[in-house]
């Protein structure tokens, strides 16, 4: 196929140049009727351009998908304007009905929950490893999925997580290589992947790697607009038609054309200059790491440690300045408007993408140097240090299934009289969004701990009835 074409860049440009008297949504007529100061903001190209679905977008949208397919691979793929979330809870309203099991790492983004709740899946959480030299989420290894295959022959489907927060790949090869051997599809949540795959120095992609299904969030690390992003099948053991039903379900049926088309020249371009604008961005990358690994009392890791890392994501250990990574987040954001993606308690991560600058690191890099002096001076003085354990995660069965758990009657209780209770609610630190205790599992004195740590420490849990995490939701 010709990836130099984008059919709705093309139509996009044919629209501006129509003068129609419009009688269709959207309300604001292509502009007409717009608020002026917010005409004034954005320009008036925009808005003649929020077009709804019109009959003769249908074939520039199937032309753009199929370009998308062959650009990444597969046997088909799908646009998705509402976010990977949709494109998570598909894959498993696709794959599982009510009361299927489904292994599922227990690292799955809080959009995986959804799902659950939505199909009425039961699922079976896999534990991930764990590195404690840099608080590490490793994933789930394939001896752990082989493991659980044999001990519950009868799932329906496996879904992991790859490449995570932390830029971390999963051996997707191996683990496909195990769920096919048991005849079982397997779902990659491969949100922050999408650049995968177009450059030689990154891992593989999920799709190379022989996954069933894959959903990209395409906004994150390439180029389209935020909460637009692909779903990507290869694979004979999905039937197409229940990936288009869910979707159905889960998509609005006014999807933006904006988003769409942000789509089609976001694959045009990862296509023809992903490797040239990758390999800038890869260099940027290892000359942050080179600069940090200099600056007292601050490190990083880097693929020689962790061969599957992407090494686009750039994570900063800062455990040995005596402050969490909520306090230097705030910091760099205030002093110096660098913005992390994600602060923890020990460390500060940042997405490079084809979007950073030389300008953008070395900010970043002066900032991580003053806060160090400062931070690090604070530390000798008054001997502060991070009573900080290991993170803890459920590697239990759920007490409750998700959907019984959503539906069920519930009540607040005080968060230390919740412990050996079902927890009626998910709670995550957002971001990574990875929940610490998931709605249906037993609430335990260690997550307890966790999350009021993560709350004095200037984190944010997501999810929470109760943002001051003094009581939380139960089943009653």
């Amino acid at each position: 196929m010709d990836q130099q074409t984008a059919p709705l860049l093309e139509i996009a440009q044919r629209y501006l140049d129509i003068d129609d008297a419009p009688f269709y949504m959207p309300g604001h007529k292509r502009g007409q009727g717009i608020d002026r100061d917010f005409a004034d903001l954005l320009g008036k190209t925009i808005f003649r351009l929020d077009l709804p679905e019109l009959p003769d977008l249908e074939e520039p949208i199937a032309q753009a998908q199929a370009l998308a397919a062959h650009a990444y691979g597969s046997d088909r793929t799908w646009f998705l304007t509402n976010g990977s979330t949709c494109g998570v809870q598909a894959m498993i309203m696709a794959t599982c009905g009510d009361g299927d099991k489904i292994l599922i790492g227990r690292n799955c983004h809080k959009a995986a929950i959804a799902g659950l709740i939505l199909s009425g899946a039961d699922p079976i959480y896999l534990p991930t490893d764990y590195l404690p030299e840099f608080d590490l989420d490793l994933g789930v290894s394939p001896a752990t999925l082989e493991f659980f295959l044999q001990k519950h022959p009868d799932v329906k489907a496996v879904m992991l997580v790859s490449p995570n927060y932390f830029g971390v790949c999963g051996d997707i090869s191996q683990m496909a290589a195990i769920a096919h051997r048991y005849h079982l599809p397997l779902l990659i949540d491969a949100a922050h992947g999408a650049h995968l795959g177009f450059h030689p120095d990154l891992p593989i992609s999920a799709l190379q790697a022989g996954a069933d299904l894959v959903v990209h969030s395409t906004h994150k690390m390439a180029g389209s607009l935020t909460q637009s992003s692909m779903l990507h099948l290869q694979s004979d053991r999905l039937d197409p038609l229940r990936i288009e039903q869910a979707l159905t379900l889960l998509q609005s049926t006014s999807p933006n054309f904006l988003l769409l088309l942000s789509l089609d020249v976001a694959r045009r371009q990862i296509v023809l200059q992903g490797q040239e604008l990758l390999t800038q961005t890869l260099q940027l990358a290892n000359s942050a790491r080179s600069q940090i690994d200099q600056i007292p009392h601050l490190h990083t890791f880097h693929h020689q440690q962790i061969p599957s890392l992407d090494p686009t994501r750039l994570t900063v250990m800062i455990e040995q300045l005596g402050s969490t990574g909520f306090e230097i987040d705030e910091y760099l954001c205030h002093q110096w408007s660098v913005i992390a993606e994600m602060p923890t308690l020990t460390q500060l991560v940042f997405a490079l993408s084809l979007g950073n600058s030389q300008q953008n690191l070395d900010r970043l890099v002066q900032g991580l140097e003053t806060a160090s002096k400062e931070k690090g001076k604070r530390k000798k003085e008054k001997g502060l240090e991070i009573n900080y354990q290991l993170p803890i995660t459920n590697h239990q069965l759920p007490i409750t299934n998700p959907r019984r758990a959503y539906f069920a009657l519930k009540k607040s209780v005080p968060i230390t009289q919740a412990i050996g209770r079902i927890s009626g609610e998910t709670l995550c630190p957002y971001p990574p969004g990875v929940p610490l205790i998931f709605i249906g599992e037993e609430i335990t004195v260690a997550v307890v701990e966790l999350l009021q740590l993560i709350g004095r420490s200037g984190g944010i849990v997501n999810g929470a009835s109760d943002p001051s995490l003094e009581t939380i939701l139960v089943v009653a």
